[in-house]
């Protein structure tokens, strides 16, 4: 093995590694995110699993352009929590411990799951790739052979979309002047990112990342907006409605904030370190809202707390507007920002639709009893957009 040296960079609320934003993100939001993209299926012009597997491959071989070696990226794999990647011959990769292949899952019949690592090994070998055996389908590893077709995948990183270095500091800015807290975002920033957030590959170690009551990736940013927009497209050119298409991906930051979020709030971590700053649901709403801004999701700005009227929250580089745009050219839509829509919604739900502080068992049952239940229920929506030229994004909960 080289001796890896990964280079991470936090940089206006975004973690860069090899140059590339990453982003932590939990096996449910994976998983929910995987099968709204597969559930498209049969639109016209559309493969979404090609899709799944082929977007990976630009963001390695961009890796491999900036100096990466192979042992490099096998250990990147591994670090970034997606699992064990080892070679058997030349045309034969497995993953002993895969993210994709153990930790999650479909609705209904269970399926190849691991398109994600198909597209990493592809850039590997510079061959195309497709998933043979599956731990989701009862194999003890998951296996990978080259189908003999040469690569024809899509180099879609095109345009340049710099990170804004002149973020406002905390309620440094009109409207929020009246929110006051004693919750220290510094301390909890250095806090999480003190943490062992990382997967290993040595001997009897996995390269998962299992923390919080989830599995997490520290996952490329750039995949999750190329593979949730160009799915949300094909949706818009088949004339399916607009507010169905984007509940769909919406849905799966309201399930990933359930699981995440939640976890975070249930965990000895959270207790030891921020509960004893908090007096209030608005102190654990400050307080996640500083664990956020160390999970390179962008830097979350509290502009307004009247839960009784609204919420609004603005995210600066956000790392779907940012990645948006260094995709596609500027759009029109403003609610365009899916996770981030559903993240803020699901915060808000956990702390005055449920009540997170009474330390609920956050399992698949409360969730569809309790937690998205229509009843007492809020609504998002977003006002401000980075991907339509605005300085941020901005969310508004309401009732």
């Amino acid at each position: 093995m080289t001796d890896y040296q990964p280079n991470i960079v936090h940089q206006g609320g975004q973690t860069l590694i090899g140059g590339l934003s990453r982003v932590f993100h939990c096996n449910h939001y994976n998983a929910h995110l995987q099968m709204v993209v597969q559930m498209t299926k049969g639109i016209p012009n559309h493969e979404p699993e090609r899709l799944l597997v082929d977007a990976a491959t630009p963001l390695i071989q961009h890796l491999q352009q900036g100096g990466y070696s192979q042992d490099d990226l096998i250990q990147e794999f591994a670090l970034c929590g997606f699992g064990v990647l080892q070679q058997y011959d030349d045309n034969t990769w497995y993953t002993p411990h895969s993210h994709y292949g153990e930790t999650t899952y479909s609705h209904g019949k269970p399926a190849k799951s691991c398109f994600f690592n198909s597209g990493y090994i592809q850039a590997l070998i510079n061959q195309q790739v497709e998933e043979f055996e599956c731990q989701m389908l009862g194999a003890e590893q998951d296996k990978y052979v080259t189908t003999g077709q040469p690569l024809q995948v899509s180099h879609y990183l095109t345009l340049d979309q710099p990170l804004q270095t002149d973020v406002p500091a905390r309620f440094d800015f009109d409207g929020c002047q009246h929110l006051n807290t004693r919750v220290d975002e510094a301390e909890i920033l250095a806090a999480v990112q003190g943490l062992p957030l990382y997967g290993r590959m040595e001997e009897g170690e996995t390269g998962l990342i299992d923390a919080f009551g989830v599995v997490l990736t520290n996952h490329f940013s750039d995949y999750y907006n190329r593979i949730s927009y160009e799915t949300y497209f094909a949706m818009r050119q088949a004339g399916l409605p607009e507010e169905d298409s984007k509940e769909m991906f919406i849905q799966s930051g309201h399930i990933c904030a359930f699981n995440t979020f939640g976890g975070i709030m249930s965990s000895p971590e959270w207790h030891a370190v921020i509960e004893p700053m908090c007096d209030s649901r608005e102190d654990w709403f400050h307080g996640m809202i500083a664990v956020i801004n160390a999970l390179g999701w962008g830097l979350f700005r509290v502009e307004k707390i009247d839960i009784e009227k609204e919420l609004i929250i603005r995210v600066y580089n956000s790392y779907e507007g940012i990645g948006f745009r260094r995709i596609y050219p500027a759009t029109d839509e403003k609610n365009i920002s899916f996770l981030g829509m559903g993240g803020v919604l699901g915060l808000a739900h956990l702390l005055w639709k449920v009540d997170i502080r009474e330390k609920p068992t956050l399992n698949h049952e409360f969730y569809v009893t309790q937690f998205n239940n229509p009843e007492k229920r809020y609504n998002v929506v977003q006002t401000h957009a980075i991907a339509a030229n605005d300085e941020y994004d901005r969310f508004v909960v309401y009732k």
